[in-house]
């Protein structure tokens, strides 16, 4: 019903069909007019021509006639039955009166049809529409059948023509409108079912699907069309569907960070409890246990933070970077003594950051970002190999701190490449949530840079990540 009711709104008039017929009915009423103005004009010029003729075989009569002389009644008659008012022959020597009605008045206008052009009879036939009637005009033509030399000279009444051509023209609308309505519905049947109703599916799938993007009954019923509307159904099921997964995942989403920040408070209090104690333990004279608290702590005091960001995450909002300026190198063999390497691992790590090279950012973020790339470069040479190499290496412009994490192993699968940056989508893992590549890209967008995959193929995967020099 709420499809309906907004749908509604449009009415016919306003419609995409109702403009479609308008404008096809005005289309064919533009072609029937220039097919109007040269048909008016040839009508006008038949009409004259059998105006000529008539007058001719009128003064044929008169030669025939003994002394080429008629009675006055005959030559009304003959004049009557050719419409004219008087009928002279020209020669090239001589011109000379045939007939003539005594009473006639004078032509107000001249027409000739000897040296005619399809412009001149398109504006004399127009100005006899507008002004022919009452009027009396003289026309010379050619004589038909006869020597180009010989010409009629008539002078007629222009009403009857005036109205004759009216009479056809009232006749041509009207099949213009028959013909235009025909024309006008066929074409428009025949959109309508190609183009029009396919728009107006595509229109109400959108509003369902605005009314209730997660309802399947919003989908749109694809055809097996293959021009641009099969192609935009298509996409448009396509978008609807990726469209209703990601909501559905969001909201996954939303249930998990809501999970997690009813917990937050109990786990900080907790990792606080674990400082207390580590802390303590720091103050132990045995000398391996002064060595091995400091890392024990930082590792507690990542946590700690990692619950607090908890909250920001949830709701979308970046934590804003505590930056410093700090060596990389020392940062990467940190990375690294935190790896999950077994004591037997055939795995080499190398860590070939210059020493020069310092990082201006968050530490404990591109901390964790790292982590995450070096520790998925370790699990895939873990899973699919028997040994391998990870390095992390890095470069220093202008611009830009460029550091590269490659490992040796198999490559990423295409599939995952696809989704590869999408959390619980872009994962190579059995098992794997795909949240370490995501977090550690919105970190690294976080400090003003990137992260990319620059290389994946049997030889080996690398990412690359820029972070910019200056804040």
């Amino acid at each position: 019903m709420a499809v309906k009711s907004r749908l509604s709104v449009v009415r016919f008039p306003r419609s995409l069909s109702a403009r479609l017929l308008v404008l096809t009915i005005i289309v064919v009423l533009v072609g029937e007019v220039f097919i109007y103005v040269p048909s008016i004009a040839r009508f006008r010029e038949v009409y004259l021509l059998e105006r000529i003729a008539a007058a001719r075989l009128a003064a044929l009569a008169v030669e025939a006639a003994p002394d080429q002389m008629v009675t006055e009644e005959l030559s009304k008659m003959l004049l009557d039955r050719a419409d004219v008012l008087s009928i002279s022959l020209k020669r090239p020597d001589t011109r000379r009166l045939i007939l003539e009605d005594p009473a006639r008045p004078m032509p107000s206008k001249t027409y000739s049809l000897e040296t005619r052009s399809w412009v001149s009879l398109v504006v004399d036939a127009l100005d006899s529409m507008v002004n022919g009637a009452g009027r009396t005009i003289r026309v010379v033509a050619p004589s038909p059948n006869e020597e180009p030399s010989i010409a009629v000279d008539i002078v007629m009444h222009e009403t009857p023509m005036h109205m004759a051509m009216l009479d056809y023209s009232w006749r041509i609308l009207l099949l213009s409108l028959v013909l235009a309505g025909s024309t006008a519905g066929a074409i428009f049947l025949i959109l309508h079912l190609m183009i029009v109703r396919p728009v107006q599916r595509m229109t109400e799938s959108l509003v369902a699907f605005r009314s209730d993007p997660e309802s399947t009954g919003a989908e749109l019923a694809v055809s097996g069309r293959g021009d641009e509307i099969g192609i935009a159904q298509r996409e448009l099921k396509y978008m609807q569907r990726r469209v209703r997964a990601a909501l559905r995942q969001r909201a996954r989403l939303a249930a998990v960070g809501e999970a997690v920040s009813r917990i937050n408070h109990d786990l900080r209090n907790i990792l606080s409890t674990a400082a207390l104690v580590t802390d303590r333990l720091a103050s132990n004279p045995d000398s391996e246990v002064q060595r091995q608290s400091p890392a024990l702590l930082k590792a507690i005091d990542r946590a700690i933070a990692l619950c607090t960001q908890t909250m920001s995450y949830a709701k979308s909002e970046a934590p804003t970077p505590s930056r410093q300026r700090f060596p990389l190198q020392a940062l990467v063999d940190e990375i690294g003594g935190g790896l999950p390497l077994p004591a037997t691992s055939a795995i080499i790590w190398r860590n070939d950051v210059p020493v020069d090279i310092e990082v201006f950012g968050d530490r404990d973020q591109l901390y964790r970002a790292l982590m995450n790339l070096t520790k998925n470069a370790v699990e895939a040479l873990t899973d699919h190999a028997p040994g391998g190499t990870v390095r992390v290496s890095a470069e220093q412009s202008d611009a830009c701190v460029t550091i590269d994490v490659a490992d040796t192993g198999p490559g990423l699968p295409m599939r995952v490449r696809e989704h590869l940056f999408e959390a619980f989508v872009g994962t190579a893992r059995v098992g794997g949530t795909g949240l370490g590549l995501a977090i550690a890209r919105d970190l690294a967008k976080n400090h003003g840079g990137d992260l990319q995959l620059l290389r994946s193929d049997p030889t080996g995967t690398v990412f690359r990540m820029m972070l910019p020099v200056a804040a």
